[in-house]
């Protein structure tokens, strides 16, 4: 059994938190396949896909996730700008005997803070940002309002920045089940609520995005030091996300590396247009080049592929799920030319995309393009071995993906 289990709501999210486990050199797994045997890890993160589930689903297959596996250390990973059901996930893990829950979901590295209970994206207050606006968005963006005040308690940055022993004198003086709620606006306060939590007795529950991951401490010694990519040639992108980040990585891209699904297409016949345009990019990866397939190359197109589903009769999920599918299907045949490797971004997209590719399992190389980017390959399936970089959607600066195609093929040392 594991020793440490991360338990995500999506699986690029799974995949971040991961990577904060092999960084350190512990062998690390993401179980792509939830329907498969676990695999044999040291830490083994699962995707619940309970992001836009309603409230009680999420909440009972994080509850199931936990108790299948017997794990001495639990991280409940939740979204760095609370997406989806955060109160109900970490509640339920919390009811499956946690003493107590240390909650940050705060990551200073990619510009998530929380100071005064207020959670800020970027400078921002959550709710002036985007990510207000998704449909399963942050119901507030302060922490004790969100979590409500029952068996909840907020440690401020006064107790936070003192160090790991105030903030565990805290933990002892509050009754059993109580949810704490973080300030954290540097990555050293990261550090001191993790080494507050060290010991089993109490045991404590973490909850927070990857940034608090990288701290927290997995029982017995590492397994070795992360593992090196090395190849060469083409890489493929498979872009789902339309976060403004997002779109604006894709204008970075060169001429000739973007491949632009036509919204009329894609949403009548969604594998026929996936495998046109995989045919597309197998020819340009075949000679070495780089490409990238998407249904979103700018703004405009998103909006149009939304009013054209509507106009067919199309709720805006299914809108998603035939859009999915498409990009799975160029994915697929993209293959063909056996790409040196895989740049994905967006949850739904990239699960669509691996159980296309038959992969079961992720395994983290402990290495990162740049933070909260991290290479894994894949494991099972038609791509075996495949190099893979997986991205959410709103991370990274400008020149991000342009970064991660070049890793992938080798054009970056």
């Amino acid at each position: 059994m594991p020793r440490a289990l991360v338990v995500a709501d999506d699986l690029t999210g799974a995949i971040d938190t991961a990577h904060a486990f092999a960084a350190r050199g512990y062998r690390t797994r993401v179980q792509v396949d939830p329907g498969r045997a676990p695999p044999d890890s040291t830490v083994l993160a699962l995707n619940t896909d309970s992001r836009y589930a309603d409230p009680e689903t999420a909440a009972e297959r994080v509850r199931r996730a936990i108790e299948a596996i017997d794990a001495p250390v639990v991280y409940k990973k939740v979204d760095s700008t609370l997406r989806g059901n955060v109160v109900s996930e970490v509640r339920s893990a919390l009811d499956t005997g946690f003493d107590y829950g240390l909650f940050a979901p705060a990551s200073p590295a990619v510009d998530r803070r929380t100071a005064g209970g207020y959670h800020l994206v970027e400078g921002r207050l959550l709710s002036d940002t985007e990510y207000a606006d998704d449909p399963n968005g942050p119901a507030s963006d302060h922490l004790p309002t969100l979590v409500g005040v029952e068996r909840a308690s907020h440690l401020g940055i006064e107790t936070v920045a003192a160090g790991s022993e105030p903030i565990r004198a805290a933990t002892a003086d509050a009754p059993l089940g109580t949810l704490f709620t973080c300030d954290t606006t540097h990555d050293r306060h990261l550090e001191a609520i993790a080494r507050a939590g060290r010991g089993l007795d109490p045991r404590p529950l973490y909850a927070g995005s990857g940034g608090l991951a990288r701290h927290v401490s997995v029982p017995g010694e590492p397994d070795g030091e992360p593992r090196r990519i090395a190849s060469h040639g083409g890489a493929l992108g498979i872009v789902g996300s339309v976060s403004e980040r997002s779109l604006d990585q894709l204008a970075a891209l060169p001429e000739g590396w973007l491949i632009a699904l036509d919204p009329v297409g894609l949403l009548s016949d969604p594998d026929s247009a996936g495998e046109e345009a995989g045919r597309r990019a197998a020819g340009r990866l075949a000679n070495g080049e780089h490409v990238v397939v998407t249904a979103a190359p700018d703004r405009e197109t998103v909006d149009r592929t939304l009013a054209v589903g509507r106009a067919a009769g199309f709720e805006e999920g299914a809108i998603r799920s035939r859009v999915a599918s498409a990009l799975a299907s160029a994915a697929r045949t993209g293959f063909d030319a056996d790409p040196a490797g895989l740049f994905v971004t967006g949850g739904d997209v990239a699960m669509a995309v691996f159980d296309a590719l038959d992969a079961r399992t992720l395994s983290l190389t402990g290495r990162a393009v740049e933070a909260g980017i991290p290479v894994s390959r894949l494991r099972g399936g038609s791509a075996d071995g495949t190099p893979v970089v997986s991205k959410a959607g709103g991370f990274g600066g400008r020149e991000t993906a342009v970064n991660c195609l070049r890793y992938l093929g080798g054009d970056h040392e």
